[in-house]
Formats: structure tokens, sequence, C-alpha cells
């Protein structure tokens, strides 16, 4: 039974990097891969994945939890703010 799970996780994943080929080709005669706006969606979502793994590690302090939400509601704020300007520059 765990080989039919393992083949379908392999299966989406090869159809995932096959179609992600397929949108960088799509993207790179516009210039969006060059754009400022795009190398600060990819910070702001590195930013993202490092909060998404911070609450393991936060002390179980009302400060430090009010902090992390505060951070976390920005980055995602920013995020949304910079997809609609990239959505609006490049409307693929």
């Amino acid at each position: 039974m765990e080989w039919i799970f393992a083949l379908l996780i392999l299966l989406f994943l090869y159809r995932r990097t096959t179609r992600a080929g397929d949108r960088l080709a799509e993207l790179k005669p516009t210039g969006m891969l060059r754009s400022p706006l795009f190398y600060a969606q990819t910070a702001l979502l590195c930013a993202l994945l490092m909060l998404m793994f911070a609450p393991a590690y936060l002390p179980h302090e009302q400060s430090a939890v009010v902090v992390y939400l505060v951070a976390l509601i920005t980055v995602i704020t920013a995020l949304l703010f910079v997809r609609r300007a990239l959505k609006w520059r490049y409307p693929i």
C-alpha cells in the first residue's frame, strides 16, 4: 500500500517540475524574472517560510507571541501587495 502513495507523490512532483519549466519559459521573455518585484516576492516568501518554522522556538511569553504575530501579518500583507503589483505589471 505504501508504494502506491510513494508512486502518487513521485508523479505529483514530476508533474509540478514539468509545469514549472513551462511557467518559467513563459515568464522569461517578459523580463519578470529579473524584476525587483520578483526578487522582493522571493525574499518575502523566504521570510514567510522562516516565520512558519519559528513557533517551535518561541518562548511562552506574551510579548514574544505578539511580536511574532505582528511580523507574520506584516509579511503576509506585504506579499499580497507585491503579488498584486506583479499581476498589474505583468498581466500573464
